[in-house]
């Protein structure tokens, strides 16, 4: 009897572990939760001078003025967390777990999306006129109108950790450094970063997100060996094999030697004129210069408030830079003039 009811505690249990492997009927298990706010945009400029989104956990979706005052618009997902937002002249595309996507004609009122099922989506892109996202289960969904999606098939059995597209391409990678890009948005190529590079690079690296600047492609994350946790930007035109990567390090910050300054990670960046700039761990904005011995950093919060995402407004004028415990800070232009002084 004691062995029967120990083979039955066997069965419920691993039951109970390929259902949490199935997540909500995508085949993959939803990514760890995370706090704060974790994208940011910037949407016009108003009355109260620049407006900037920013989305985050708990369903949370945030209108942030230049003055500082806040708008939280209500939505109707519930606490489903919200990891990215898209917004053009047309419309205003918001998205994250349990198939929440949802839409704003006028950046008012949201409507949800259908056809998204469960998939948890972790970017959105518009590319020739269409609109993607990328999912967590390997898929990419598309829609005409950002109200109305289809999901696809399943281009990998790695989760995609973001999506991004440039003037000819829309591109999306996996943490194992799968890059899967298409030049019409039907057709997929894909290649391996690591597996190219296997005994030319001088590291094995991890992507934990994509996303496009001006041209180009960057692609954020760190390496997989090291002695200290420190980050790696790479950025390409095209994100094919033709075209070697090239990356945005720091050998200086602040006339320092980079190492005084580990851990570090990014989670976002933004072309700032020639250079990047950078939402970091610890509370701290990083300014990434084409010289590596001229980086510049500035802590913008608290050293446990990691930043997760950063917006530019227009002409560069303002800086939003925002992440755990939805804290946020509004960098005016004039203040990175004067830490580059």
């Amino acid at each position: 009897m004691k062995s029967k009811k120990a083979l039955g505690v066997v069965c419920v249990l691993i039951v109970l572990l390929i259902l949490a492997g199935c997540g909500t009927g995508s085949g993959t298990a939803s990514p760890p939760a995370e706090s704060g706010y974790l994208h940011a945009v910037f949407e016009g400029t108003t009355d109260k001078g620049a407006a900037f989104l920013a989305c985050g956990a708990g369903g949370r979706l945030d209108r942030i003025y230049e003055d500082g005052s806040v708008e939280t618009i209500p939505l109707p997902v519930g606490d489903s967390d919200l990891t990215s937002i898209l917004s053009t002249k047309d419309i205003t595309i918001v998205a994250g777990a349990s198939g929440s996507i949802l839409y704003s004609r006028d950046g008012k009122e949201f409507a949800l999306a259908s056809g998204a099922g469960e998939e948890y989506i972790t970017g959105l892109a518009k590319f020739n006129g269409k609109y993607y996202a990328s999912a967590y289960s390997g898929r990419i969904l598309t829609s005409e109108d950002g109200a109305v999606w289809k999901i696809g098939e399943r281009l990998t059995k790695e989760p995609l950790v973001g999506i991004a597209a440039n003037y000819a391409y829309v591109v999306t990678t996996t943490e194992k450094t799968d890059i899967i890009r298409s030049a019409d948005g039907d057709s997929w190529e894909s290649w391996n970063y690591n597996d190219v590079y296997k005994g030319l690079a001088a590291d094995i690296y991890s992507f934990t997100n994509l996303e496009s600047s001006g041209d180009f492609f960057y692609f954020i994350g760190q390496p997989k060996r090291g002695s200290f946790k420190w980050f790696t930007v790479m950025y390409s035109e095209t994100a094919g094999q033709e075209d070697p990567f090239r990356f945005a390090g720091a050998g200086k910050i602040n006339d320092q030697e980079a190492e005084k300054f580990a851990p570090l990670t990014v989670s976002s960046v933004v072309l700032f004129g020639d250079s990047l700039m950078a939402a970091c761990s610890g509370g701290r904005l990083l300014f990434l210069d084409s010289c590596e011995s001229c980086c510049l950093m500035k802590e913008v919060s608290g050293p446990d408030s990691d930043m997760r995402c950063i917006a530019l407004s227009d002409g560069n004028r303002i800086i939003f830079i925002g992440g755990d415990n939805f804290d946020f800070n509004l960098v005016p232009r004039e203040d990175i003039l004067e830490l580059a002084e």
